[in-house]
């Protein structure tokens, strides 16, 4: 029973994360490769701590999906180390939409599965990015323990008040809802001591959009593809 949802859950996920490396490749490849020219030029004295996508939540290691690790520690070039972190990232976030959705009770079908898609990236990149925007290479960042600490305090308090607002019905659940999900900006995300960098603002702002729009068309994917793929393989099992 449980194998079956499992295999259907990660066959998702991985169906999402191909999805997600052209449309990486369209919107936000362009930019950093045009950001580390800045980077080479300018001698940044930081180097860009790329984030691991989607799956990285299992990891922590960056906030954003789409972010590429390029680095020379992963053999297979850029696009193939791109193809595979998104691999492990769409398996990965497919598996946490899959047990939370096991957790609270709740079936994901496609008839449902944009809703799922559409909670996941508020979660997980919406929210965060309100105060914790995506960094193009050579762009200067706080602490990488201190932003990733902030990054998984603010998903979970996130997550925390989804749940109250949609799936509860009391005020007072709305009004904690709200209060957790407000409570990590009010706080602030952590902020880089010196904001020089030869990145221009423009290019910067461009990045934060289209990554945003990247990881929106990623989480609608996977919501969809886990809709269909539970729907038709798994849900019977359960059902039994």
């Amino acid at each position: 029973m449980m194998v079956k949802y499992l295999l259907a859950t990660i066959v998702a996920g991985l169906f999402a994360g191909i999805i997600l490396t052209p449309a990486m490749y369209m919107r936000t490849v362009p930019l950093i490769l045009h950001a580390e020219e800045y980077e080479q030029a300018g001698g940044a004295e930081h180097s860009h701590e790329a984030a691991a996508p989607a799956g990285e939540s299992a990891a922590v290691a960056a906030p954003q999906v789409h972010e590429e690790a390029a680095g020379p520690e992963l053999p297979f070039g850029r696009l193939g180390n791109t193809l595979l972190i998104n691999l492990v990232a769409g398996a990965g976030f497919a598996l946490v939409t899959g047990a939370a959705a096991l957790f609270i009770g709740r079936k994901i079908t496609l008839q449902n599965g944009i809703y799922w898609g559409l909670a996941g990236f508020f979660i997980f990149n919406f929210a965060p990015a309100f105060s914790l925007a995506p960094e193009l290479p050579a762009m200067p960042t706080a602490d990488l323990a201190t932003r990733q600490a902030w990054w998984v305090i603010t998903v979970a308090l996130t997550a925390g008040g989804v749940y109250f607002i949609v799936l509860r019905e009391q005020i007072w659940a709305k009004v904690l809802g709200a209060v957790l999900i407000v409570a990590p900006h009010v706080y602030g995300a952590p902020e880089a001591e010196n904001l020089t960098s030869s990145v221009p603002p423009t290019l910067a702002s461009e990045f934060a959009v289209s990554t945003l729009a990247t990881n929106l068309f990623f989480w609608v994917v996977l919501g969809l593809a886990l809709g269909w793929f539970l729907q038709t393989y798994a849900e019977s099992e359960l059902d039994a």
